[in-house]
């Protein structure tokens, strides 16, 4: 069996570098996952200082405030305080004293949900919702309250009209601060200061990487914050963590273990302000899909290489085919149209002798496609004369001359005015002054054209010609707007009951400009106007002319390109408008005259 050179360089090359690749890869494998742990661990340590930091300060924020409440003598410690002796009087005074101090501190913060002094025997003073005195005095927070004897006890996450219940929408849940307000050695009454549940969740809803969870619980094992909201206020024992708690020793640390049948990495710290614990959790798989994400980017490095190895080893042979590609490049081009860039390739060998032959075809090829559109142009301008010629119009022209002469010795108008005018069309028809006219001229052979078309109908209809000065000597192809006249002469006008009205308006938009025919006759049907450029009718050629809708259809294409042509809108039994819109040509312009 035959092996080529190219094929066995390829293959030592491969070989050396996928070896190279494999011990790279695995070195740098270990490596980054490493690396990639390390950072793990450090950016959750960070972020769960950084979260208790945060929400320390706002307890600490939150338990000043309740510290300034149980301290405060006159308005509050009196308040609550029984005495029998005073008077109703004294009694609200000393309510509105206590609900304005409390009003006054309401503010502090925006994050402060609600704030509640109560008294023994029931008596509350509030601001926000609050959960009922009695319920709180029957619970077991209250006992731990008063075994404090004023010191703050934190109370998890409630909701804020109810202790033991969280409630499904998020900003109606609280964490409190609570503390009993003494009197001496006895307690007077408590005060217990709400905050928003949506500041811990700001607080604790980090952005974390490769699936990591971060929460917190309190130190009786209960969740104050979950990425779950079921798992709030929830113990921990009774959750997929449930094995977690137990490992958590001393104030913060690091360990690795199983939940939930994979491996995670566990950091944790215990705030000394809330014995309160957050602990995050790291997925080591993600660990392992991040560092195999990565050996699949390093991949690249060594497959670059191969291919620069592979590309100088095979450097010579495309010297040898770069003129065939050549070459193909340039048969590419021709096949799609470009017949204008010749090859050139001087190699001195047979491809050169090909490429020699290859342009001699295209030069062909393109001296036979000028040859088919310059007889096709040659065929258009025929057809138009062959049209131009269906009247006689010199043998016309001089008679009709002579016509005119004797209705002008018998003094009869109306036989000069009509033969004036088709002596002029006539004299248009002769061809003379080439393929385009003004704007201006092809309105003077619109109104001699109408005027003719006046003694016929016996005063049918009436003509308005409505066309800006400024268009006036802009260039157009002549006999483009008397068939369409015509055409609504005999379709539109001509079945109309009483007399009609023909419009002929011009105007310029946007390096155009724009005529409209239009008439109040009794329009088109629509099943009629889809077939009305259809070239085997003959009922919308012109009966003066010859030049047909269609033709004007096609004269347009021909002349302006394939986006310009004939706009028709009609309604039946109102109106009937054709719109006319070609470019504005230079009025001096004479190229296909």
């Amino acid at each position: 069996m035959r092996i080529g050179i190219r094929t066995k360089i390829f293959t030592s090359f491969s070989v050396v570098i996928i070896v190279s690749l494999t011990i790279v890869s695995v070195l740098w494998y270990n490596k980054y996952y490493d690396s990639q742990r390390e950072a793990a661990e450090s950016f959750m340590s960070r972020t769960i200082l950084d979260a208790n930091k945060s929400f320390e300060l706002t307890l600490k924020d939150i338990d000043y405030i309740s510290t300034i409440i149980s301290l405060n003598r006159p308005n509050v410690i009196d308040v609550l305080l029984p005495d029998p002796s005073e008077s109703l009087i004294n009694r609200l005074e000393k309510d509105r004293k206590l609900d304005n101090f409390i009003s006054s501190l309401y503010g502090y913060k925006y994050y402060i949900s609600s704030i509640q002094v109560a008294s023994l025997g029931g008596r509350s003073y509030s601001q926000g919702a609050t959960v009922p005195t009695n319920e709180f005095m029957e619970s077991s927070w209250f006992e731990q309250l008063l075994e404090q004897r004023g010191n703050k006890i934190f109370i998890t996450t409630h909701s804020n009209k109810k202790l033991n219940y969280v409630s499904s929408y998020v900003n109606q849940n609280v964490v409190s601060i609570a503390r009993a307000i003494m009197d001496g050695s006895e307690a007077a009454g408590y005060v217990m200061v709400d905050f928003s549940y949506e500041v811990v969740e700001r607080i604790f809803n980090t952005p974390l990487p490769n699936k990591s969870q971060l929460f917190l619980i309190d130190e009786k094992g209960n969740f104050v914050y979950s990425p779950r909201n079921k798992d709030i206020n929830q113990p921990i024992s009774n959750t997929a963590y449930a094995d977690v708690l137990p490992e958590l020793k001393g104030s913060s640390g690091k360990l690795s273990m199983n939940i939930n049948g994979e491996k995670h990495l566990v950091i944790y710290h215990t705030s000394d302000f809330t014995n309160w614990t957050t602990v995050g959790l790291i997925p080591q798989g993600e660990l392992l899909a991040e560092s195999r994400k990565a050996a699949n980017t390093i991949m690249i490095i060594p497959m670059v290489t191969l291919i620069v190895a592979l590309f100088v080893a095979t450097i010579l042979s495309n010297q040898i085919t770069i003129n065939i590609g050549r070459l193909r490049q340039a048969m590419k081009k021709v096949s799609e149209g470009n017949l204008s860039d010749p090859i050139a390739i001087s190699s001195g060998d047979e491809v050169e002798e090909l490429s020699h032959g290859f342009n001699a075809m295209v030069t062909n090829l393109r001296l036979l496609l000028d040859d088919v559109k310059q007889t096709e142009e040659q065929k258009r301008i025929l057809e138009f004369k062959a049209l131009q010629a269906q009247i006689n119009p010199h043998f016309l022209f001089n008679t009709l001359n002579q016509i005119k002469w004797l209705a002008d010795v018998q003094k009869a108008d109306n036989i000069k005015q009509l033969v004036t005018s088709l002596v002029t069309l006539l004299h248009s028809s002769m061809g003379k002054g080439g393929e385009y006219v003004t704007v201006q001229e092809e309105q003077q052979y619109l109104e001699h054209y109408l005027n003719i078309q006046q003694f016929r109908y016996y005063d049918k209809f009436v003509a308005v010609f409505d066309i800006e000065e400024e268009i006036l000597q802009v260039r157009m192809l002549k006999f483009l707007l008397q068939p369409i006249v015509e055409n609504a002469l005999i379709h539109g006008l001509e079945p109309l009951k009483g007399r009609g009205q023909l419009t002929v308006k011009g105007y310029e938009d946007d390096g155009h400009i724009v005529i409209q025919v239009s008439d109040n006759g009794v329009g088109i049907e629509q099943e009629r106007l889809k077939t009305i450029f259809n070239k085997v009718t003959e009922k919308n050629r012109s009966r003066f002319s010859g030049i047909g809708l269609v033709n004007v259809q096609e004269r347009m294409k021909l002349h302006y390109g394939i986006g310009y042509g004939l706009q028709i809108e009609s309604v039946p039994g109102l109106f009937t408008t054709v719109t006319v819109r070609i470019p504005i040509e230079v009025k001096g312009d004479k190229k296909h005259d």
